[in-house]
């Protein structure tokens, strides 16, 4: 039978232009997909608000994370930034949390208000540039997962922390090295296999997810579902096959920049296999080149 898909974009009022134009490619260039869900803050939902049709709906985070984990202006940045904390949350023993961190456990907590088998995550400082349907992630029942081998070594004190997270998170006593990277652009998971992962944590830490989750604010959510259907599930029980390709080719700093202005196509860029853009919203690049070369990708 042929499983059903969505995707699904985390965002905020900061990148609503940015999510704007994801829509439209989205709308463009994509196929086969039952939904689109916009992963937002309850106070952004207005400014989302016109972006919703029939296969696209708005998730507030009332509606995925728990009452007692809030946003709150940050007095740090003089309420510039946002922080999620709240009284009982810092009796769960949590710190307080980023908009990266809220990010994330909204994308676990998307796989119990979506009934689609498939969820694919699009960005929302990415773009689809040439058609692409879901159907390609399935192959034989089995659903694609970013699994890039060997990836992340001992040396890398940002990864490292991560990892070492979801190996005592999963109760697989610590990580090994040089392991897999499962962190890219359009990561596809299995719906089931996210509820059966959060059951699994909680059932070792002997609290709610989210509390498990986040009381260690190094977590990543693509390392912690990656070792959980690898090394928990195997990955043929659980229905995945590896790809190491990045099927969005994706600048990540400043420096990645460097001659982006010159270009005539995105076609220039892309590998053959590669479907979307990504360009990081921190790193200054003009909307405004971003949307002209969709524009132009989309007319063609």
């Amino acid at each position: 039978m042929k499983l059903s898909c969505a995707l699904a974009t985390p965002s905020y009022r900061g990148d609503v232009d940015r999510c704007r134009l994801l829509c439209a490619s989205i709308d463009r260039f994509v196929s086969g997909q039952a939904m689109h869900y916009l992963l937002v803050e309850d106070r952004d939902v207005p400014l989302f608000r016109d972006l919703e049709g029939p296969k696209r709906r708005i998730l507030p985070e009332s509606q995925l994370l728990p009452p007692w984990l809030k946003s709150w202006p940050d007095p740090s940045s003089l309420g510039r930034r946002r922080v999620w904390t709240g009284m009982r949350a810092l009796a769960r023993g949590l710190p307080p949390l980023r908009g990266w961190h809220a990010q994330q456990l909204r994308k676990f907590a998307v796989a119990k208000s979506a009934s689609e088998d498939i969820i694919l995550f699009a960005d929302s400082d990415m773009l689809f540039v040439r058609p692409f349907d879901v159907a390609g992630l399935e192959r034989d029942g089995a659903v694609r997962l970013y699994r890039k081998p060997d990836a992340i070594t001992a040396d890398m004190a940002r990864h490292r922390p991560w990892c070492e997270n979801a190996a005592a998170l999963l109760g697989l006593g610590t990580a090994s090295w040089p392991g897999p990277d499962y962190i890219n652009n359009m990561v596809s998971w299995r719906r089931e296999h996210v509820l059966g992962l959060l059951a699994h944590v909680e059932r070792l830490s002997g609290r709610d997810w989210v509390s498990a989750i986040a009381r260690d604010r190094q977590f990543s959510e693509y390392l912690l579902y990656g070792y959980y259907v690898e090394r928990v599930l195997g990955l043929e029980t659980a229905g995945h096959w590896p790809d190491a390709r990045e099927l969005c080719k994706v600048y990540w700093f400043p420096e990645d920049v460097t001659g982006f202005d010159l270009l005539k196509s995105f076609e220039e860029v892309l590998e053959p296999w590669q479907v979307a853009i990504g360009v990081q919203s921190f790193i200054g690049q003009p909307l405004d080149q971003v949307r002209a070369l969709f524009e132009k990708q989309a007319s063609a």
